[in-house]
């Protein structure tokens, strides 16, 4: 990746505006508690698919990237949505990892190495 691009890339990937902060008390009540006016959800679109909110953030990186020609943008995305995923199913389950891959559809020993390289373990 350009080194425009990476830093770009980087900027992108943990700008508040992108990422929720889960750690924040506003976050840990319930979504289907939250009426769509609610201000701790205003950058979040609780109406649509997931797939509609990932377009509008790809976009959104194009733009932010101007003429600028990202490479790598796959596996971005993926790291992005991969963390967050494997964390939160986890902590669902507490901790169970066999519960856990059969939740997201995983070999136990594949998401035993997806949280190590997250160091989720």
């Amino acid at each position: 990746m350009a080194p425009h691009a990476q830093h770009n890339a980087n900027r992108f990937a943990q700008s508040s505006e992108h990422l929720a902060d889960y750690n924040d008390d506003n976050y840990q009540h319930s979504i289907h508690n939250l009426e769509p006016s609610d201000n701790r959800m205003s950058h979040i679109q609780t109406h649509e698919p997931l797939r509609v909110n990932v377009e509008r953030v790809v976009r959104q990186y194009f733009v932010m990237l101007g003429d600028e020609i990202p490479t790598d943008l796959y596996e971005l995305i993926l790291k992005q949505i991969e963390e967050p995923l494997l964390s939160v199913v986890l902590e669902q389950t507490r901790g169970n990892q066999t519960k856990c891959a059969q939740i997201l559809g995983l070999n136990r020993g594949t998401l035993r190495k997806k949280l190590k390289t997250y160091n989720l373990m």
